[in-house]
């Protein structure tokens, strides 16, 4: 008999958190939210991270957060360590979440706080110098996806552009 079973277990599902327990809906949804932003595909195994990261609380270690998901789910069905540090890895690199480490090398994680400052976007028309400011969402919500796929974060975007007409 094999030592590991063949059998990959079935993610599992917000169904399975007890009830009353699990972070409030609202702050789970807007990590959702930013995880949308910086191109980060929602899983149920990510949402279910989500809420055990809210209700193991600010600065807490992988294993903590294993821990609290072992307490709020209903039959035991806790996501194994290594996903859950690939995930806040994950995490960490779009800017989600937030490491700190201790003097005795233990990561701590926390929610990062939201950027703040709305980003500047300005079309320079390449013939004259004008400048145009631009102020679509999307822009930017896309300059910020492909920024964080190479590990960056934008702080502001010129882009040259050329009359149509010409």
């Amino acid at each position: 008999m094999p030592a590991f079973s063949e059998h990959r277990r079935s993610s599992p599902s917000l169904n399975e958190i007890r009830p009353g327990m699990g972070a409030s809906r609202s702050a789970v949804r807007r990590l959702e939210e930013r995880c949308e932003e910086v191109g980060i595909k929602m899983t149920d195994l990510r949402r279910i991270l989500f809420h055990g990261l809210l209700e193991a609380g600010p600065r807490a270690t992988a294993v903590e957060i294993w821990k609290t998901l072992g307490r709020i789910m209903e039959q035991g069905h806790v996501p194994s360590q290594g996903s859950i540090q690939r995930n806040l890895n994950l995490f960490l690199e779009r800017g989600i979440l937030r490491r700190d480490v201790t003097p005795d090398r233990q990561w701590l994680y926390s929610v990062a706080p939201e950027p703040r400052a709305a980003l500047a976007i300005t079309f320079v028309e390449a013939g004259t110098g004008r400048k145009i400011a631009c102020h679509a969402p999307e822009v930017a919500t896309l300059l910020r996806r492909v920024a964080a796929e190479h590990g960056l974060a934008v702080q502001g975007a010129a882009i040259t552009v050329t009359s149509s007409a010409g």
